[in-house]
């Protein structure tokens, strides 16, 4: 099985060395693209939906860290790597807040490289059930069925916590799969289709001025109303108290 990387780094000649040096130190990982920038490589994150990326921190355009930072929010199945000559620790810190699997210093130490890569493999084989999901990748209909299933399911309960690890184990795999599918089929990750839908379905509660902002939390899912606001707001731009007061 082949594992799909993105290198970012600014320096052409750095760049292609660790892209070369990736594939010799392990046959399972291929390089599919290099980029120049964080920018371009959330480009070609979206592209290829990677299964790792290899980035630097100081980048032109875009950062490796606000790089690593919209793609765990965008792409929380694909897993990062940091690679940079700056050894400050505020920096693999400000990493490991995005899930960063591993903070490598210039120049590479290869075999660390090759204990990280060793690493980042066993991570990406036990996370998937191999029947069932290569099934799966021939399959693009029945990957867009789970999906439909998966929106009817958060549709029904979404006035309850939904734990997607628990139902992505009904579905016999796991969670990054199931992230990746739900993104290749409607644009979106299940966790912000589920925020959406609560969302939409409040703004029609909220027309009704007998329910309480509480109550409205609770009747979409949030057990925290202070919670349940800070979302609207990130979202629309208004509290749902503002957006109440608009409609009348």
């Amino acid at each position: 099985m082949k594992f799909s990387v993105l290198v970012i780094e600014d320096e052409s000649l750095i760049a292609k060395n660790i892209a070369k040096k990736i594939e010799e130190l392990n046959p399972s990982f291929l390089v599919a693209a290099i980029a120049s920038n964080g920018q371009e490589g959330l480009k070609l994150a979206e592209e290829y939906l990677p299964n790792v990326i290899f980035t630097d921190i100081r980048m032109p355009v875009m950062d490796g860290l606000e790089l690593v930072k919209q793609i765990h929010e965008r792409y929380p199945f694909i897993l990062s790597v940091i690679i940079s000559g700056y050894s400050d620790f505020e920096y693999a810190k400000e990493a490991l807040r995005y899930e960063v699997s591993n903070y490598l210093l210039k120049p590479v130490n290869y075999e660390e490289l090759r204990k990280t890569l060793s690493v980042l493999e066993t991570k990406l084989l036990s996370a998937k059930d191999r029947f069932q999901q290569d099934t799966l990748l021939h399959s693009p209909n029945r990957a867009k069925e789970i999906v439909e299933l998966v929106k009817e399911y958060i549709h029904k309960n979404y006035q309850n916590q939904i734990d997607f690890t628990s139902l992505a184990t009904e579905f016999g795999f796991s969670v990054p799969y199931l992230s990746k599918i739900f993104l290749k089929h409607s644009g979106i990750t299940p966790s912000k289709y589920l925020r959406n839908h609560r969302l939409s379905i409040s703004k029609q509660l909220l027309r009704n001025p007998e329910l309480s902002i509480a109550d409205i939390s609770q009747l979409t899912g949030y057990l925290d109303p202070f919670h349940f606001s800070k979302t609207f707001k990130h979202v629309y731009g208004i509290s749902p108290s503002e957006y109440r007061s608009e409609l009348s």
